[in-house]
């Protein structure tokens, strides 16, 4: 029986650049939520920018797996909050100074609906790119800033070929954390061990539930980690082809709020006492 359905945000549940999910999906949510079962986002950004998303509905994710896995919330609760490393920030700020555009941007832990950002050793021509497409208020800053940070990314604006030796470069210069791609030219910047995946533990623990009960929504490189941990991994038919491969049940894409209609079916499923018809068929596309 699932108990808990965790969804990645960007290009899962929410088509990436929309300003909120739909009303379907909102609806399905609540669906779930009605029915005994949990409902969280597992995603890289942030609470507070989750009110925009679900057009301030927070019972939407009272639980969740935020920033990768560095924040964890259990039914209101915060149980896992862990900052990045000041040393290591700057230290890949001092590797990627040799790529011509390409630039960390750092998120203080002391936050707001605005969700303002420094872009460090960049122009504002160059972060309002990205500002634009990742919805964040930047400042232009001359180094990382001494102070504490729930995330960070990295811009690496070009070809694929260029987002590998950025790769490259963090690996060997700073091993302490890794970077994954959540959408093309973007990283998010993590702690080594730390992960969706590390984030489901917590939460598991938190909620007295096993990976059994747990169905899981993703499309992208961050979600590989966390779908490998559960045996109900589904990929939404716009997601990748690793992730899809990774996946053992699949359902309609972003834009056809596939994500929404699974909800909805769990929610079904749960009241009856079934198996959802999407699990118990290995995926219908």
């Amino acid at each position: 029986m699932i108990k808990l359905a965790l969804s990645d945000m960007d290009n899962t549940l929410i088509p990436f650049g929309a300003p909120h999910v739909s009303d379907r999906t909102i609806e399905a949510v609540h669906a779930v939520l009605d029915a005994g079962v949990f409902f969280g986002p597992a995603t890289g950004r942030e609470p507070l920018e989750l009110k925009r998303f679900f057009q301030g509905d927070e019972a939407c994710f009272r639980t969740g797996i935020f920033s990768n896995g560095k924040r964890v919330h259990a039914n209101g609760v915060a149980v896992r909050t862990i900052l990045l490393g000041h040393n290591e920030l700057v230290r890949i700020d001092e590797a990627l100074r040799g790529e011509k555009g390409v630039f960390l941007v750092c998120y203080p832990e002391q936050t707001d609906e605005t969700n303002p950002a420094y872009g460090v050793r960049t122009t504002k021509p160059e972060l309002a790119v990205f500002e634009g497409r990742t919805h964040f208020t930047g400042t232009v800053v001359d180094e990382v800033p001494n102070e504490d940070f729930i995330a960070a990314t990295i811009a690496c604006p070009g070809p694929p070929e260029r987002m590998d030796r950025c790769r490259q470069i963090i690996a060997e210069a700073v091993p302490e954390v890794r970077i994954v791609s959540p959408i093309p030219e973007w990283f998010d910047v993590l702690p080594a061990g730390v992960s969706k995946a590390s984030g489901l533990d917590v939460l598991l623990d938190a909620l007295d539930l096993t990976p059994s009960e747990v169905v899981v929504f993703g499309d992208a490189e961050n979600d590989l980690d966390i779908m490998r941990r559960v045996p109900h991994a589904v990929a939404v038919a716009n997601a990748n082809d690793e992730v899809k491969r990774v996946a053992r049940h699949h359902v309609g894409s972003v834009g056809e709020d596939g994500v929404a209609e699974a909800l909805l079916e769990i929610a079904r499923a749960t009241a009856v006492g079934e198996t959802p018809a999407f699990l118990a068929d290995e995926g219908l596309e």
